[in-house]
């Protein structure tokens, strides 16, 4: 399942009206991600080597494998 992050633009007693910004692509999912989410194989990492992440982690680099 998709997950996204939404900005609430207005609300009324019976609806809030959402508009979609970006798709969240975790770690696991990520084509970046190596050993299943551990680790970052992206240019975001703040050194040559790869960088230890989460794999519920997320950035706003990923993409979807």
């Amino acid at each position: 399942m998709s997950e996204y992050i939404v900005e609430v633009t207005g609300q009324m007693p019976d609806a809030i009206y959402e508009r979609e910004l970006t798709e969240i692509v975790r770690c696991r999912d990520c084509k970046y991600g190596i050993d299943g989410g551990e680790y970052c194989a992206e240019n975001c990492a703040d050194s040559w080597d790869w960088r230890n992440v989460e794999p519920d982690g997320f950035c706003k680099w990923g993409e979807r494998k």
